[in-house]
């Protein structure tokens, strides 16, 4: 009589390997860069916001917010007082940034997505510095193709980024799930404000859809590593 083999029993995944404590801080330094960087760019947005005449949200570009001049611009009087400190506001996020997920990065788990992961955020943060150096009404060309740069890494780079943070223990699993869902959302957003889908009705709606939902990500990712303390083994 033949014997049949015993089933294989089914392989469970082993527990996160433990991450080195000077990783750990290295992390945390970088999420208080990411935090401190996705605060004072909303804090001086919306000063900027209130001081502007008459702000269209749906119509109005972000843009406006960093124009240098006082002008006619798509129809619309544009003129934002604080200009030159959202401008700086937008060069020490994109420092931010870049500098937080390079402490970041030796807590994730090497190869490919880690390289691409910090390689689109980078180019996130290079696009923002374009942006801040090139005011749309000053220097329009420059301008937009860090905007295209910066929306399209920085969503491409949230839906990477997520599950690898998640991969860490750092940040519990749905966070990895809730990127990839912010990341797409601003994609889409991204996608529609480029090709100027209901032409300048909601160039700004979608502009601040495909930027802010990623803000939030960075300000609440940052503050997760920033306070995040790993489990004492029992």
């Amino acid at each position: 009589m033949t014997t049949l083999p015993s089933p294989t029993p089914p392989i469970r995944p082993g527990p996160r390997p433990r991450t080195p404590a000077r990783h750990r801080t290295a992390a945390r330094i970088g999420g208080l860069l990411w935090l401190a960087s996705a605060v004072q760019t909303a804090v001086v947005s919306r000063l900027a916001s209130t001081r502007m005449h008459a702000p269209d949200l749906a119509r109005d570009m972000v843009s406006t917010l960093g124009a240098a001049d006082c002008s006619h611009l798509d129809g619309r009087w544009v003129c934002s007082p604080l200009s030159t400190a959202v401008n700086l506001s937008w060069a020490l996020a994109a420092v931010g940034l870049g500098a937080g997920v390079l402490f970041v990065r030796p807590m994730l788990r090497p190869g490919r997505r880690r390289s691409l992961a910090v390689a689109l955020v980078l180019l996130a943060a290079a696009g923002t510095v374009v942006i801040a150096a090139s005011p749309y009404d000053v220097r329009p060309v420059p301008h937009y193709a860090g905007a295209l740069v910066a929306l399209l890494c920085g969503n491409v780079a949230v839906t990477v980024l997520a599950p690898l943070l998640s991969d860490t223990g750092a940040l519990p699993r749905w966070w990895g799930r809730c990127g990839r869902t912010t990341g797409c959302l601003g994609l889409a957003a991204g996608v529609c404000f480029g090709i100027e889908l209901h032409g300048h009705a909601f160039q700004g709606g979608f502009e601040r859809i495909a930027i802010w939902p990623l803000v939030l990500w960075v300000l609440a990712s940052g503050l997760r590593l920033a306070l995040h303390r790993p489990r004492r083994p029992a």
